[in-house]
């Protein structure tokens, strides 16, 4: 294999990784998972999700859960 195709090769594996592989769970200091939700949506967030860029609400997933939110179908954030 000539070193143009490695090098796309392991681009393209990097890149599959970083799509394909949800973030992790963000912990409080007290243990909980933390979740963002916006002023008006209907929906948590995990950190970086591209909704968040208005607004952004730290909240424990249990809370969010709890209050009626329902998770993003774009970022998958950690669910209960």
């Amino acid at each position: 294999m000539n070193r143009a195709r490695k090098f796309c090769a392991v681009i393209f594996s990097l890149v599959f990784i970083v799509a394909f592989n949800p973030p992790l769970p963000v912990s409080a200091a007290d243990g909980t998972t933390v979740v963002y939700v916006t002023k008006t949506g209907e929906k948590y967030h995990a950190d970086g999700c591209k909704y968040l860029k208005k607004s952004k609400i730290e909240k424990s997933l249990e809370d969010a859960v709890a209050e009626g939110y329902e998770p993003c179908s774009k970022c998958s954030p950690p669910e209960l």
